[in-house]
């Protein structure tokens, strides 16, 4: 399976062939092709493919599969998929959302939807992933309810947060639905927040087989309010990129203290960069650490939670509001980021990211 899968957990396919696995061996050194990552142009290509299935258009989408994908399958059997697809959902009669990012392995454009179909009493949620060739290399479809509301839906943080780095971040995985965050239906992770960083789209440069080469990896983590260090893990070796550490899924951590039932916990750091320990009172804006790829972690990225317990009872994630922010470029007072934003502490002037044509 693709990193998307730090994203989106396990869904119905909706097409003859098996989705591509994730790949383990080393990406192309230079982006070939007239669909570069994360482009106008890719994403242009993704909506084409989504039109293919939902408009019943089985030729052109057979034909836009990779080789790996038509494995096993034909264009006679996508027909006959596509005419059970219209039968049972209908045809799309609202889009409800979407959003793109990189897959942190590979060279690919990741594309979710979410949507209303005219005979589905739940909204769809199609993923649709394409390489530099415009080829779709995975695609996924299933109706989908939405993330049901809990008992912090409606919570106020009391907790001024900054976000806990400088510079433009890219938003891989936030927000309340499930085309947003692959935690929303979980109470212990469901408003975490998965930050990378990107250039000309893509969060790693050379063939991405050591972490050094992701952009994220090393950045300063800085802590989001001020507080009192009350946990860290320091030692656990950086995965290699494609490989995660199940055992201790959390990896390298630090979790901070703010009062109010409110504690920030920073994961996946970089083996032995934290600079605090347990006891130690941070300022908002100290640095703590840096990004690594620790813990359950395919691919270097920091993930932030805002959650309401040291560890007893269990611990629920609260819904982090951020202030003073920017959002690709436009400000925002008071706000939680979502998957496939630009964000950046700064003034209200900084420009967004430059979108590759």
């Amino acid at each position: 399976m693709c990193v998307a899968a730090l994203l989106f957990p396990a869904l119905l396919l909706a097409q003859t062939a098996a989705p591509a696995p994730r790949p383990v061996s080393p990406a192309p050194a230079v982006s070939a092709g007239s669909y570069p990552v994360m482009s106008a142009a890719a994403k242009a290509r993704a909506r084409q493919i989504f039109g293919y299935f939902e408009g019943g258009q089985s030729a052109p989408l057979f034909a836009a599969l990779s080789p790996q994908m038509k494995k096993g399958g034909s264009a006679a059997k996508m027909a006959n998929m596509s005419k059970a697809v219209a039968t049972q959902v209908g045809h799309e009669e609202k889009i409800l959302g979407e959003n793109f990012a990189p897959d942190l392995l590979s060279r690919n454009t990741v594309y979710a939807r979410f949507s209303q179909f005219t005979k589905s009493k739940n909204p769809v949620f199609t993923v649709i992933i394409v390489d530099v060739q415009g080829q779709v290399t995975m695609m996924q479809f299933r109706p989908t309810p939405p993330a049901p509301g809990n008992r912090f839906t409606d919570y106020q943080v009391k907790t001024k947060l900054k976000l806990p780095f400088e510079g433009d971040w890219f938003v891989y995985q936030g927000g309340r639905e499930i085309y947003q965050n692959a935690n929303a239906y979980r109470d212990a992770e469901r408003y975490s927040v998965v930050f990378t960083v990107l250039k000309d789209g893509q969060a790693f440069s050379g063939d991405g087989t050591k972490n050094e080469q992701f952009f994220c990896y090393g950045q300063p983590v800085a802590a989001p309010a001020d507080g009192t260090v009350v946990l860290v893990n320091n030692t656990f070796a950086d995965n290699l990129p494609g490989h995660s550490d199940q055992v201790m899924p959390n990896g390298n951590r630090v979790l901070i203290n703010h009062g109010n039932q409110e504690y920030s916990l920073l994961l996946h750091l970089k083996q032995n960069s934290i600079k605090v320990k347990s006891g130690d009172k941070v300022k908002q804006g100290d640095i703590v650490g840096e990004c690594g790829n620790s813990g359950n972690s395919p691919a270097p990225h920091l993930e932030y939670r805002l959650q309401n317990s040291r560890g007893t009872p269990y611990p629920s994630t609260l819904p982090a509001q951020f202030l003073n922010y920017l959002a690709d470029g436009k400000p925002v007072e008071a706000g939680e980021p979502v998957r496939g934003q630009f964000v950046r502490n700064g003034a209200a002037d900084a420009a967004p990211p430059e979108e590759k044509k």
